[in-house]
């Protein structure tokens, strides 16, 4: 019995070593990883007609959703800002501000006179040319000032209007100026601020002019100072309302039509972790070059309150239509393109990405097809594009641009 027993347990042992050494083993990913890319670098037989290649050189679709959108690039500025130019020669009386200061609306900027233009008191009551001017980007209003096109330089205005204001304003409203105070806006900033300047009979020649703040706002750029006389086209002062904030973008106009107002958009600020959003607020088509700009405004909430900042670069995405199917592909599948843009955060193109692919038909001939590379992802190191049929097979080779409509032969 003991003799049985022993035997029995030594015919156990040999069965379950022999088991044992029968079971393949562990699979090494990184080791097939490279054997496949081995594989796929091996050489190709090319002929007039067709293309010899291995299993290895095929991939099939890998798909995969994601939601389309664009990328948005711009600096933060500030949605009302002016800037206030010496058209004439002027002497600064008093300086009623510091830089760096808030001011309320309505409140006393700085007092001036014109200086060495007028000699009679009637020079005063004649209209005299180029008192007051635009850039044609912005807008101007003040006691007295005629109705005048400011994509040109005012020729009727009365003399007390010395002072150009440069004029960043609201880029969504479109309000009307008030009586006699008129100015024909443009196509960029569609909206009207009031600028008070009032005057005060001072002698017989000169005006003494008070400029007042339009709108609430910082003083920046202050360069007028009790005493000193200024030169025309001298800056005096500039006012920003950095509480209401906007950044414009630029994309190819065959973005328009993804596009509307009032659309969310999704942004960060370099070297600012926290995430802020805007909304469109308005589109503006170019012809030369053809282009659209997307003007976003900030929205005011505690996260970007006190942290977006003028002149802060932003970077953001804005999503339109449905969720889409893409196609997943190693880098190898693409050609002709530079993917550098990818690897950084948020590992998307800011515009449209577009690549070449090789796909194999159902008839077995090569096809080279344009696609669009949506997505990188660092962790897998595969791409995902957009442009590719469920049908398709997709050819990892780097071919011969004239291999198109050559044969597929799987060795």
């Amino acid at each position: 019995m003991t003799a049985s027993r022993h035997l029995r347990k030594g015919l156990y042992l040999l069965s379950m070593l022999f088991i044992a050494a029968c079971q393949p083993s562990p699979i090494n990913e990184s080791a097939v990883t490279d054997a496949e890319e081995e594989t796929a670098d091996t050489p190709l037989i090319i002929t007039s007609d067709s293309v010899t290649m291995t299993p290895e050189h095929i991939l099939s679709i890998k798909p995969s959703r994601y939601q389309p959108s664009l990328g948005l690039q711009g600096n933060i500025e500030p949605i009302k800002q002016t800037t206030f130019v010496a058209v004439h020669p002027i002497l600064i009386e008093k300086t009623l501000v510091s830089e760096g200061q808030w001011v309320e609306k309505g409140t006393p900027l700085l007092v001036f006179r014109r200086v060495g233009t007028a000699s009679k008191a009637e020079d005063l009551k004649k209209p005299e040319q180029g008192n007051l001017e635009s850039d044609g980007t912005n807008q101007v209003n003040s006691e007295n000032i005629q109705h005048y096109d400011a994509k040109s330089t005012i020729k009727s205005a009365p003399a007390e209007s010395d002072i150009a204001v440069v004029r960043k304003t609201d880029s969504n409203s479109d309000k009307t100026s008030e009586a006699n105070s008129a100015i024909e806006a443009d196509s960029k900033n569609p909206s009207n601020h009031d600028v008070e300047i009032n005057t005060t009979k001072q002698g017989a020649q000169y005006n003494l002019i008070t400029i007042h703040a339009s709108f609430a706002g910082r003083v920046e750029s202050l360069s007028a100072n009790a005493g000193q006389k200024l030169a025309a086209r001298d800056p005096l002062l500039q006012i920003s309302d950095e509480t209401k904030l906007y950044f414009i973008a630029n994309l190819p106009i065959q973005a328009k039509p993804q596009l509307s107002v009032g659309q969310t958009v999704n942004f960060t600020a370099e070297g600012i972790s926290d995430k802020f959003t805007g909304q469109v607020s308005k589109l503006v088509s170019t012809s030369q070059p053809k282009h659209l700009l997307v003007y976003v405004n900030v929205i005011d909430n505690e996260v970007s309150r006190d942290k977006l900042l003028p002149n802060m670069k932003v970077t953001g995405r804005v999503n339109y239509g449905q969720i889409d199917v893409g196609t997943i592909v190693p880098k190898r599948a693409l050609h002709d393109v530079d993917l550098t843009e990818l690897q950084t955060p948020p590992y998307m193109p800011r515009q449209p990405l577009t690549a070449n692919i090789w796909i194999i038909g159902q008839d077995q001939r090569l096809t080279r097809q344009p696609i669009e590379v949506v997505e990188y992802d660092p962790t897998t190191q595969q791409y995902l594009i957009a442009g590719v049929s469920n049908d398709s097979l997709i050819c990892l080779a780097d071919l011969p641009v004239d291999s198109k409509g050559k044969k597929v032969i799987v060795s």
